[in-house]
């Protein structure tokens, strides 16, 4: 997804530049299975994919962690609105005749919200009545399935008021952060940390796999019980799955397919857009590719590899591909929409960050590399740029446009790529390298993080590289005895001897005393472990966290005026390259869309 939320720092390749340019700115189905390997444990998705009805209608018992209580704004909310919550969602008379009976949802932002998740693509629900322990949401939503994948409830309660919510006082149904297929959502203005920010308490969640054929809970209104402050909490959910048939397939997928809301990135060889999925209302981000740049370029292989890479891998904490399909002049990739920003934001907003927060975001980091290396891809571009938050603030690896496919234990390769400050010293020398120049990478991540800056950072890119391949590290006060330990093992000159270079290698990096103190790690790749930050985002549609220069754009899909210089011969490069479901990967080819 190169580069789709901002231009910092340049990647190197050897091939001619061709990156986007991102702004800176009962317990249901299979619990704690591993979506990644559900088809392969019975899941009755396999390769299927359909749409997902999820019904979300209230929640009984929720309470605060022992010791906390309830925000100030809260208290005074319930005081002066005493009424508001049974209100909001009472019928009233419509029509002259006063025949028909409407309700009116109008979100209580005093009430706990619910962010709901489905394969990396979440909706921040609204309570529209009843009260902090017990709220009730009403809510239905449809997801896209293309693959197995979690459902995801967190549960939690508003700090304060947001400056939406104070300009409507609450009272406009349009203006409901409450994600509806077709709805326009809640647009942030001014300081908008208040909407859904850090000092919001966590009353409970929920995770677990759902099983498309048990007749037992398909259709049915059933009770799971949250994991949170409270032991007897519980909330009321039914889902149904729709498989899709014949020609309900997302093979025939087209532009049209997609209501085109902002451009958030752009590039020389396309863009990136917001878009909104007609049938379902989900919002994605749209990444497009002109075939004559790329072919014109040599860089149909790596597009190609990065589409095979996003479409197998399936892991919590790396942006998912959702669909893919071709006109005769672009390509085009859907993927999760994650608007939390990038970590590049986030670090260049506050300097640095405490080692706490450092050591979540490495570890999230880890768990996806770990990944990328079991299916014997190497990552090579690993930076702030390239990780997003999600509303909750868990971390998102994007931009596969640098991966190499096929490295396996004792491969290497010399292919020049990369950012400047976080080129490993083996690249620089030409000698060839392995999957050890990720660890490198995340060693440099976890110092710039730290301390605000890369280990070796210099304005002059060829003072940089000669201290990359000579200079010792060097710790300010900031940087504790464990941290600076691992670091000394990740930052090690010698690949061979660099931690995390032997086969299996995460697993030693995972047993560092800077992790294994503070980690559990079936926990961490579950996301039970609470972020310790949690970033400013009012909806699913909210691109503030996006360069305006990008999102002032007009979003439009430009004709291509080149498109005569395609042969037949190039076209058939392009083949096998849309995908709907695991499917697809699985035949060898998906449609020739």
């Amino acid at each position: 997804m190169s580069n789709w939320l901002g231009k910092k720092r340049n990647t190197l390749e050897s091939r001619p530049a061709g990156g986007l340019e991102r702004s800176s700115t009962p317990t249901p189905g299979h619990p704690g299975a591993d979506p990644a390997n559900t088809s392969a444990d019975g899941n009755s998705l396999g390769g299927r994919s359909g749409l997902l009805s999820i019904k979300v209608v209230d929640a009984q018992n929720l309470a605060l962690a022992p010791g906390d209580r309830l925000p100030p704004a809260i208290e005074r909310a319930l005081q002066n609105q005493p009424a508001a919550s049974s209100a909001a969602s009472q019928p009233s008379t419509a029509g002259k005749g006063g025949q028909r009976q409407s309700v009116q949802r109008r979100p209580c932002w005093w009430l706990p919200y619910l962010v709901l998740e489905f394969d990396r693509n979440e909706i921040l629900i609204d309570a529209i009545s009843g009260t902090v322990s017990n709220p009730v949401w009403l809510s239905t939503t449809q997801f896209d399935v293309s693959r197995p994948s979690e459902i995801s409830l967190q549960v939690y309660l508003r700090a304060q008021e947001g400056p939406a919510y104070a300009a409507n006082n609450g009272s406009d149904p349009d203006k409901t952060m409450t994600d509806s297929p077709g709805g326009a959502g809640a647009k942030k203005t001014g300081d908008a940390d208040v909407m859904m920010g850090d000092a919001d308490r966590y009353l409970g969640g929920l995770k677990f796999v759902p099983d498309f054929d048990d007749a037992l809970t398909q259709n049915q209104l059933c009770t799971y019980k949250l994991v949170g402050p409270s032991l007897s909490a519980n909330i009321r959910i039914q889902f149904h799955f729709h498989p899709n048939q014949g020609s309900e397939s997302g093979s025939g997928l087209t532009i049209e397919s997609f209501e085109l809301l902002k451009v958030i990135g752009k590039g020389s060889f396309g863009k990136v857009m917001q878009v909104r999925k007609r049938d379902t209302g989900r919002i994605y981000a749209l990444k497009t590719i002109r075939k004559a740049h790329i072919v014109s370029r040599s860089e149909v292989t790596h597009t190609l590899a990065e589409r095979t890479v996003l479409a197998r891998v399936n892991n919590p904490f790396i942006v998912p591909l959702k669909f893919s399909f071709q006109s005769l002049e672009k390509l085009y990739l859907v993927l999760a929409f994650v608007n939390g920003g990038e970590l590049f934001h986030h670090l260049q907003r506050e300097g640095r960050f405490s080692e706490t927060r450092s050591r979540f975001y490495a570890a999230e980091l880890l768990l996806a590399l770990e990944h990328l290396h079991s299916f014997n891809v190497v990552y090579r571009d690993l930076k702030p740029e390239n990780i997003l938050l999600d509303y909750t603030g868990h971390i998102a690896l994007c931009d596969f446009g640098l991966c190499k496919l096929n490295m396996t234990e004792d491969r290497t390769t010399n292919t020049f790529c990369g950012t400047p400050e976080y080129l490993a010293p083996e690249l620089l020398g030409g000698e060839g390298y392995t999957k050890a120049v990720d660890w490198w990478t995340l060693g440099v991540l976890l110092y710039e993080m730290l301390t605000g800056l890369p280990p070796f950072y210099s304005e002059d890119v060829n003072v940089m590289y000669t201290r990359i391949l000579q200079d010792p590290l060097r710790f300010g006060e900031e940087v504790k005895p464990d941290a600076r330990d691992l670091l000394v093992q990740l930052l090690e000159r010698d690949p061979r001897k660099r931690l995390g270079s032997e086969a299996n290698g995460a697993q030693r990096i995972k047993a560092h005393p800077f992790f294994s103190k503070h980690i559990d790690w079936d926990l961490l790749m579950a996301k039970k472990v609470q972020p310790p930050f949690k970033p400013a985002v009012a909806s699913a549609i909210d691109t503030s966290n996006f360069d305006p220069e990008f999102t002032s754009e007009p979003a439009m899909d430009s004709v291509v005026e080149d498109s005569h210089m395609l042969s037949a011969t190039m076209q058939e490069q392009f083949v096998g390259f849309s995908y709907t479901s695991p499917g697809d990967l699985a035949n060898g080819e998906a449609g020739r869309g």
